[in-house]
Order: C-alpha cells, then sequence, then structure tokens
C-alpha cells in the first residue's frame, strides 16, 4: 500500500505534458502474444463510443463475460468517463480487472486521490486512433507517448515497457485473446493484462 501511493504521489508530481465480439472475462492474465500482428490499414469506426464498449464490458449479463468493472470504477472515481464519450480520438490501453486487482493488491480504489488515479490512466491513453499496426513494430520497439507525457515503448511480441527501450516488458496486450483492434467510433482498445505505471525519478 505505502509502495503504491509512494509511486503515485510521483507520478502525480509529473504533471500532465503535453468489436470484438470474444468474452473478456474469460481472458487470463497470463495470456500470450503473437509476433507481429497486423490490422487492416483503414479500420471501419465501431458504433459505440470508448466508454460505451466498457461499459458493456463491466455490465454484462453474465458474469464469465463481465470485465473491466475497475477500470470503469476508476474512470468514473477520477471524473474522466466524459473524456471517452466525445467525438475526440483515443487509443485506450485497457487493463482487465485481473491485471487492477494485482495492482491494487487488496486495497480499496478510494485508497488514493482522484488526481492520483487520473494520471495513471491517462497513462494508458494515447492521443488518437491507433490500430495495432501503428503499434506493434516490425523489429525495434515503438515508442508511443501518452496522454499523462511519459512514453510507453512496445515491442514486435506486444509487450509493453513503461521504462525504457529496454523491453523488460511489464504488460502485454492480449493478442493471441482476439483483444486488440476493438474499435469505437471515437478510437480504439487495446486490452492488456497489467496496470501500467510510469516510470519514477
Amino acid at each position: 500500500m505505502s509502495f503504491l501511493l509512494g509511486v503515485l504521489f510521483i507520478t502525480t508530481s509529473c504533471g500532465n505534458e503535453a468489436n470484438k465480439d470474444s468474452a473478456v472475462g474469460e481472458v487470463s492474465v497470463d495470456t500470450t502474444t503473437a509476433a507481429n500482428v497486423e490490422a487492416p490499414p483503414e479500420a471501419t469506426p465501431g458504433d459505440k463510443t470508448i466508454a460505451e464498449i466498457v461499459t458493456s464490458y463491466a455490465t454484462a449479463e453474465a458474469e464469465e463475460d463481465r470485465q473491466f468493472t475497475l477500470l470503469l470504477a476508476a474512470l468514473e472515481y477520477a471524473g474522466i468517463t466524459a473524456m471517452f464519450t466525445e467525438a475526440g480520438e483515443y487509443t485506450v490501453f485497457a487493463p482487465t480487472d485481473a491485471a487492477f486487482e494485482k495492482f491494487l493488491n487488496g486495497n480499496p480504489l478510494d485508497s488514493f486521490t482522484k488526481e492520483q488515479v487520473a494520471n495513471v490512466l491517462s497513462y494508458h491513453v494515447v492521443d488518437g486512433t491507433k490500430m495495432s499496426d501503428s503499434v506493434l513494430p516490425e523489429s525495434s520497439p515503438r515508442e508511443i507517448p501518452t496522454l499523462l507525457g511519459p512514453s510507453i515503448y512496445v515491442n514486435s511480441s506486444a509487450g509493453i515497457d513503461t521504462n525504457d527501450e529496454n523491453m523488460d516488458a511489464d504488460a502485454s496486450i492480449l493478442v493471441d485473446a482476439g483483444l486488440f483492434d476493438i474499435a469505437a467510433s471515437n478510437g480504439v482498445i487495446h486490452v492488456i493484462d497489467s496496470v501500467l505505471v510510469p516510470a519514477t525519478e
């Protein structure tokens, strides 16, 4: 708890610079990823906004299909859900419930301030729609700036490094499960298996 709070307080001080039909609930946090996945260069926008997609998974009738409950709770707690209902385009690296549970480590969401949660969430968001062909590189890791300011680095196996380009991956996009390129009317969602935390100074 104290470690997480310390990380989040440092993150807060950094400031802010700058349809798949698969059942998400069935995905294990240990799902591996495939290399060099290619998406259609021009993906058709979905009918639902990013917020509506997150809400539909979080409130799915079947418990085994229910996912993103903690992501939705975090968005609502931080007061930024409306951002993903509007016309702007975003790419969201969306952590599963299992990822959030691992990150929270038994601590309630309101152990953190709204600003801290908003900062962590903004580290999962990229301006513009970036389908997988714009995220996964063919060789060298690709640097992707986030809304928080600090970048993430993605390798050809869909591993995500939050610290530098040495690609000691902190998370993975769930490519093998088909949980990437989930098209929304205002962007795209790539599901990941861990919560991303920016490097501390």
